[in-house]
């Protein structure tokens, strides 16, 4: 159980960490073109790319936060997996409002996916060893 929970828990982390290049490389160019379409003066798209390349920075940043836990939680121990429990709750709630409010676009369901997958794979690292073969 716990090797694949350990499976579990990279392949969130790094989807996670590459999440964000795909936001700030490839996600950007609809909306580029978009913007460049468009007459809106610098007042309101100079703020819309510091939200955009913010939040590839968060994407990275929550990527990294996993890295970061791994080494405890690999070990059996919870200490550090309430930024890996936060992380993942993030995403799940990001992926249910997304998928809501975007009309239901499949998309966001991956957003809830490899949230529940890297908390119940915290949950299953961060517990005693001898708890899971119980």
């Amino acid at each position: 159980m716990r090797a694949i929970a350990s499976i579990l828990y990279w392949l969130a982390a790094v989807l996670i960490t590459l999440g964000a290049f795909g936001h700030g490389f490839v996600g950007v160019i609809p909306i580029r073109e978009a913007i460049a379409a468009s007459s809106l003066p610098p007042s309101v798209t100079r703020p819309l790319w510091i939200v955009w390349y913010g939040t590839s920075l968060s994407m990275i940043t929550y990527g990294l936060l996993l890295f970061w836990a791994w080494p405890a939680l690999h070990a059996g121990s919870s200490s550090r997996s309430m930024p890996a429990l936060i992380v993942g709750a993030f995403y799940v709630l990001v992926g249910i409002g997304a998928y809501v409010y975007s009309g239901r676009d499949p998309f966001w369901l991956m957003f809830i996916l490899i949230g529940a997958i890297a908390i119940g794979a915290t949950w299953v690292l961060g517990s005693p060893r001898n708890a899971l073969t119980a």
